[in-house]
């Protein structure tokens, strides 16, 4: 990220607002007035992190740095770096105490959000991040049942949460990227080695819970517009169930395997048996790729110290190559020697 003069007011902000941006052309307006109408009684900033958009986004960026010079701080990248280095270039340079995140096809639907947000953080100084309830919105098919229904079930409720011992309603919650406002000092980027920890939704939830509590607020403030072209949205169902198994493995590894036991139920609840027995070869074609799965899979679940996990099988891989043949894998907890 270029460097930013960031003497632009007289008080300095207390919140940096990261809106990330990629071919957002017909959402983004929407978006960042939905940051620019918010009421709070400490300045803050926006950064537009704009990955090389090719749509015309990045000339709507320019329109509202210029419209607001003191609020929106545009970083337009000269080439694409893809989601995760856009965001990991920015947070090294963020200098305020807290910092929320919003992209350009999502947007914050109460006024307030902001403001009651750093109260709780203020008042919390045991919490590493806070977030809320968001409204899911199916603007390419209103007749969804999902349709602009709350993200999370309304009966959970508000208060704080430590690292969940296991995957359940009562010790975890999922909170939506556009409800999220961390405490800046809790990032802690001379620890990450892999900068997905901190920029890619659940990793970065897990991430803030090891380093302190969340406060989670049953109130809808935010919209997630699942609009089938964003990164995960964007794909099929066996893409995305790949894509949460990779990314729950490296979650584990990043957190050196201490949480082993809990990652594992995490990812056999992300995860449906139908799609680890048998997954589509047209992103495992080669011998190769599957080896490196099946080896990434025993690395990261199958510990000789984990006294917790059995001796039986944990997963079975049925894996067609071509039409007739398959490589089938099986994953056994290691025995003690």
């Amino acid at each position: 990220m270029s460097s930013v003069n960031m003497s632009f007011t007289d008080v300095k902000p207390l919140v940096t607002v990261l809106l990330v941006a990629y071919n957002h052309l017909y959402t983004f307006e929407k978006a960042i007035e939905s940051i620019l109408e918010q009421k709070t009684n400490f300045e803050f900033k926006i950064w537009v992190l704009d990955d090389a958009s090719s749509d015309g986004t990045s000339e709507l960026v320019k329109k509202y740095a210029e419209k607001f010079p003191k609020k929106v701080i545009p970083v337009i990248r000269p080439e694409n770096l893809g989601g995760i280095q856009n965001v990991f270039q920015a947070l090294g340079q963020i200098d305020t105490k807290y910092f929320a995140t919003l992209e350009g096809d999502d947007y914050w639907c109460d006024e307030n959000k902001l403001q009651m947000q750093v109260d709780i953080l203020e008042n919390n100084s045991d919490c590493s991040f806070c977030c809320h309830n968001s409204y899911r919105r199916y603007p390419n098919d209103i007749g969804n049942s999902n349709h602009n229904t709350p993200y999370i079930k309304t009966k959970i409720k508000s208060g704080k949460y430590k690292f969940p011992k296991k995957i359940c309603s009562k010790q975890y919650i999922e909170a939506h990227y556009s409800s999220r406002m961390y405490r800046t000092e809790c990032l802690c980027l001379n620890q990450v080695k892999n900068p997905v920890m901190v920029c890619y939704d659940i990793a970065s939830m897990f991430w803030f819970l090891d380093k302190g509590k969340m406060y989670y607020l049953n109130r809808l403030m935010s919209v997630y517009n699942f609009n089938y072209t964003g990164v995960y949205s964007g794909v099929d169902s066996d893409t995305q169930r790949y894509m949460s198994a990779n990314i729950i493995s490296q979650i584990n590894q990043a957190f050196d395997y201490k949480y082993n036991s809990m990652l594992l139920d995490f990812f056999k609840k992300k995860i449906p048996v139908s799609f680890v027995k048998t997954v589509y070869m047209k992103y495992f074609a080669k011998k190769e790729q599957l080896e490196r799965l099946y080896n990434d899979l025993s690395e990261n679940f199958i510990h000789k110290n984990d006294k917790k996990m059995n001796s039986k099988t944990l997963f079975e891989f049925a894996l067609p190559v071509g039409k007739k043949k398959r490589i089938c894998f099986e994953i056994r907890r290691e025995k003690e020697m």
